[in-house]
């Protein structure tokens, strides 16, 4: 799997540079890695301002500025040429994941610092795409926008954003852009599985352990994110559980008291409606 990520990465690096190489003179402000509503790597997009058009007389000609941040209305995409090397990697990676799913996570027994879930893994290859291209060969990047684009999870555009992005007017203009168009999702009620719900009952279950070992606790949680059905388990309880396992602070203090992950499990109870914390995610 560490070999396919590498050659994803390569081919990031080379899909992007030609779709710079073509239209770096229109002003390009925001690329994406998009997905399907799958998780399964479906594109890569970039959006130009001159692509931009206030006048609405021609609207299959140009985008409208409410679409900025629309990825699906994008006009320039990789896989829009059939010379895309893009289109492997669909299947590639959905066959390797459904083998994750069956046997665990061969890629954590390899290597305990590569993140824990599908989208990380995704995402440190962007990262690591992006600044090859910075490096190696010497784009200035730093007026363009790099985020993950997932339609069944719109909160990881602004999270993948904030990873792959120093802080910037631009930055601040599409965390706002994004976070106006979710706060409707955020205000109702979180669907569960019921992998979910059990999940959430084990953690409850650590937690009233007596005596309290935040430590064992974490130990845990660790173990959690070993198990094959964690990688489909809601984002945001993966996020919960990833922070608590690596809670332990350098001075050996507790990131999260016991009250606080209380607090943070109250999220998705069932019998209120939901209003998530997501400052965990950013840690």
């Amino acid at each position: 799997m560490l070999d396919y990520l590498e050659h994803l990465q390569q081919t990031l690096v080379k899909e992007f540079y030609q779709l710079y190489d073509r239209y770096q003179d229109d002003e390009i402000y925001a690329c994406s890695l998009v997905f399907d509503e799958f998780l399964l790597l479906d594109d890569l997009a970039i959006s130009t301002e001159r692509s931009i058009f206030q006048d609405p007389e021609d609207p299959q000609q140009y985008l409208a500025e409410q679409d900025r941040w629309n990825v699906r209305k994008w006009r320039y995409k990789s896989q829009s040429s059939s010379q895309s090397e893009l289109m492997p990697f669909k299947t590639l990676l959905a066959e390797y994941f459904k083998t994750q799913h069956s046997f665990g996570h061969p890629v954590l027994a390899q290597q305990k610092q590569l993140p824990a879930t599908h989208l990380d893994l995704l995402l440190e290859t962007f990262k690591q795409a992006k600044r090859k291209l910075s490096e190696a060969y010497g784009l200035d990047l730093d007026s363009i926008i790099f985020f993950l684009s997932v339609p069944i999870q719109p909160e990881c555009e602004c999270q993948s954003a904030l990873e792959l992005n120093s802080d910037s007017r631009l930055l601040q203009d599409f965390l706002a852009f994004r976070q106006t168009l979710s706060q409707p999702r955020v205000n109702k009620r979180l669907k569960l599985s019921q992998s979910d719900k059990d999940i959430l009952i084990d953690l409850e279950q650590m937690l009233a352990m007596e005596p309290y070992d935040y430590l064992q606790v974490a130990q845990d949680a660790y173990l959690l994110t070993l198990e094959s059905y964690f990688v489909d388990s809601n984002i945001y309880i993966q996020k919960l559980i990833q922070h608590i396992a690596a809670m332990a602070e350098p001075d050996g203090s507790c990131a999260l008291s016991r009250e606080e992950i209380m607090q943070r499990l109250q999220q998705f109870s069932a019998n209120s409606p939901l209003s998530l914390d997501l400052s965990f995610i950013h840690r």
